[in-house]
């Protein structure tokens, strides 16, 4: 008969609940990641097939996801396709990647992905349409495979695609919460504040951050501030007057320069609509001050409409000239103008009014117009400003896409010139824009993007002044590189442990 001590016993067991208690209290106290970051505005919108401003697609790239995407640095990679084929001019293959769940734990079929590159067709205000004049049928061949039959060749599917988020099928974003496949799911969201949390199914289980805050501060007084106080991970859209400022906050980081800073208008309004205005205000823009000392270096000159480093970028290009005396002259050609109103965001202030002091040298009289960044926005996407400073962002590696959108006629049927904002239309250089669409041979796609951009030098329908790097104040503690389409990807990030 086994005699135990109760004594010992007792001890085992006081031993056995200490040790269960002080696993139980490194679970509860294990620090759960949290990353904030905080833009001037919120998104304009939750639905991905709506519109692809840098602020909403930053965010929603968190959630959603396409069948191809970009790393950081632009090269094109899997994604929800794990791998595709073009099997000739007219034909594409994807293979859809085994393992994905949505956001509703639901898996991704390919009916899932028909259903999403379908329905930007039916929304009048899509800004992802490109696909609706050459996308014919979608095949589903089996439990992991679509075919893509097009009516004409077009040499960058897969670009667009990347654009193209995938969501479960029959899903309407206008009237529910997000659901994707990205790695971060919606939980809430008010007017200055959106929160995920981290996607414990998704198929690539990379996120280091368990809960991610997106805050929404107009004042960059505020957003500095945070920054300062260690209330935000990431800080965006610095204005270059509080770059000193920010330095003694934090890190200063910088993207390579592809965003581009134009000047649009309206070409079916005078003096808009003369070439000779056109010119003189180009040749008016001193660039090479802009980028020294307005920029702080933190720009390039611009001297065409694809950036460089992408696909159609013509490096045989010379600068533009800056010529105030020839400007001038032009602008005597049109005779006595009317004072011209100039629309532009507070956080431009400053490069915007380094652009009225060379606009007035050349004998033009401006009307400064400074707007907060919602009233600026609105007044742009209600086409209620004649003249006006813009930025755009390019989503892919290259430029065919920017003169699809910008400066073919619009056709929305077609998905053509959907950004076109200015009235521009060169049916010359609408049919140069379809060939390069649909073109196999990129060597002559390259050829026709050099054709077209050397037309719109000659038009100005909008006048490109700097190739500017995006600024982000960044915590000490962050490990993160910055993208060049400027997307903030949760998952790219990590804390210095």
């Amino acid at each position: 008969m086994k005699v135990t001590n109760p004594k010992f016993g007792g001890f085992y067991n006081i031993c056995i609940t200490l040790t269960l208690l002080f696993a139980l209290f490194l679970f509860c106290s294990k620090k759960i990641e949290i990353i904030v970051v905080v833009y001037d505005t919120p998104p304009s919108t939750l639905d991905p097939h709506l519109r692809n401003e840098i602020i909403t697609t930053s965010i929603l790239c968190n959630i959603y996801e396409p069948l191809v995407d970009f790393d950081a640095n632009m090269k094109m990679i899997p994604a929800l396709a794990d791998y595709w084929e073009r099997i000739d001019s007219l034909n594409w293959r994807f293979y859809l990647r085994n393992g994905v769940k949505f956001h509703n734990n639901k898996k991704l079929r390919p009916v899932d992905v028909v259903y999403s590159l379908y329905r930007p067709f039916n929304l009048p205000e899509s800004r992802f349409q490109s696909l609706r004049d050459y996308l014919d049928t979608i095949i589903i061949e089996d439990t992991n495979t679509i075919l893509l039959k097009l009516k004409k060749s077009h040499a960058f599917l897969v670009y667009d695609l990347s654009g193209i988020a995938i969501i479960p099928e029959g899903f309407d974003p206008s009237n529910q919460s997000p659901c994707g496949t990205g790695p971060y799911e919606f939980v809430k969201m008010d007017k200055e504040h959106l929160e995920l949390r981290k996607f414990n199914p998704y198929w690539n289980n990379n996120q280091y951050f368990e809960q991610v805050k997106f805050i929404f501060i107009p004042e960059i007084e505020r957003r500095i501030e945070m920054l300062k106080k260690g209330k935000a991970d990431i800080i965006t859209y610095i204005p270059l007057k509080e770059l000193e400022r920010l330095k003694k906050t934090g890190r200063v980081i910088a993207t390579p320069g592809v965003s581009t800073r134009y000047l649009e208008m309206d070409l079916n309004k005078f003096p808009f609509n003369r070439i000779e205005f056109r010119r003189a205000v180009n040749l008016g823009l001193n660039r090479e001050y802009l980028v020294k000392d307005v920029y702080k270096g933190y720009a390039t000159p611009a001297n065409q409409y694809i950036s460089q480093g992408l696909f159609g970028y013509d490096y045989s290009l010379p600068p533009f000239l800056y010529n105030p005396d020839s400007a001038r002259r032009l602008i005597k050609i049109l005779g006595t103008l009317p004072e011209i109103e100039f629309d532009y965001a507070e956080v431009r202030a400053n490069i915007a009014e380094a652009i009225i002091e060379d606009l007035r040298n050349i004998g033009l009289k401006i009307k400064p117009n400074p707007l907060p960044v919602e009233e600026y926005w609105q007044k742009i996407n209600n086409r209620k400003s004649d003249f006006y400073l813009i930025g755009s962002v390019p989503t892919t590696s290259e430029g065919i896409s920017t003169l699809r959108s910008y400066f073919h006629t619009k056709e929305q049927k077609k998905g053509l010139g959907l950004l076109n904002n200015t009235g521009y239309s060169n049916r010359t250089v609408d049919t140069l824009i379809e060939k390069t669409i649909a073109n196999s041979d990129l060597r002559h796609c390259a050829r026709l993007a050099y054709e077209v951009q050397r037309i719109l030098i000659d038009d100005l329908p909008r006048i490109p002044v700097v190739w500017e790097k995006e600024i982000y104040g960044v915590s000490t503690n962050l490990i993160w590189t910055p993208r060049l389409d400027e997307k903030i990807l949760i998952k790219e990030i990590r804390r210095i442990e």
